[in-house]
């Protein structure tokens, strides 16, 4: 895979996760920036979430998905 390709792949695996998280209600809101930057709220009372490239958004994904995890108790 080519760089460019790698990025877009990893763009829109986090963008996969989003909308997931969006669907269920696990976030509030998110929106795609400029230059590979989101915009992410939890709540309508929290802070938007700046996350300024794919290693952040990526962070933020693995963070609701430990949280989630965490929720659940790791069932399966």
């Amino acid at each position: 895979m080519t760089h460019a390709a790698t990025e877009q792949f990893e763009d829109r695996l986090v963008w996969a996760y989003l909308h997931t998280f969006l669907r269920y209600g696990l976030i509030h809101s998110a929106v795609d920036g400029p230059d590979g930057q989101w915009f992410v709220q939890i709540g309508p009372e929290h802070q938007i979430h700046h996350l300024t490239d794919i290693e952040d958004a990526c962070d933020f994904v693995l963070e609701i998905l430990e949280i989630i995890d965490g929720t659940w108790g790791g069932e399966q």
